[in-house]
């Protein structure tokens, strides 16, 4: 059977082809658009660590679209865009020796990070948005905005957090965070 498309169903025709498409591809083009690069060592050490996996990614996705070499403006280095000052900390708590460069390196980079990450967790009962808002301002500012009544720790009321940057990190890690668990939730 042969059927003709005329041009005024062609728009109508290609929308149902990209939907039916879309239906079957989604993932597979997520997937390009959110990469998982470095997921057996985020797997391990999230795991090792009691964090959930695909924040993350979602995290370092935000942080550094997976580059091993970022930095930020402020100093900040590597997948995790950790601080040297926090690293220092973090290899001090751990018992590690680590120089500034190590943060370049994967293998370092993510359990530090992840381990700093579990660790704000820790301080903050668990809540995820109290953690992330800890990771990008710190965690004593974020125990200052809590005390103060300057923002309720809640994700429905980001728009209180002090510094706007803090607002949309913690809003885009979110946001990320949901596109991660959508697209990796099982190991594919």
């Amino acid at each position: 059977m042969f059927f003709v498309i005329r041009k005024r169903h062609l728009k109508l025709f290609l929308l149902l082809l990209l939907v039916l498409l879309g239906g079957v591809l989604h993932k597979p083009v997520g997937r390009l658009v959110f990469p998982f690069p470095f997921r057996e060592e985020i797997e391990r050490r999230a795991e090792y660590a009691g964090v959930d996996p695909q924040l993350v990614a979602a995290l370092i996705y935000v942080e550094s679209k997976f580059n091993p070499k970022a930095r930020s403006t402020k100093g900040a280095r590597g997948l995790m865009q950790i601080m040297p000052e926090t690293a220092a900390w973090v290899s001090a708590q751990k018992g590690l020796d680590l120089q500034e460069e190590d943060l370049d390196r994967p293998e370092v980079n993510i359990p530090i990070g992840v381990w700093y990450l579990s660790y704000l967790f820790r301080e903050f009962n668990g809540d995820r948005v109290l953690a992330l808002a800890a990771y990008n301002a710190g965690g004593e500012k974020v125990k200052a905005w809590l005390a103060s009544g300057a923002w309720s720790g809640r994700v429905n009321d980001l728009h209180s957090i002090p510094y706007l940057e803090t607002r949309r990190y913690v809003a885009k890690i979110m946001r990320t965070y949901c596109v991660y668990r959508y697209l990796y939730n099982h190991r594919a």
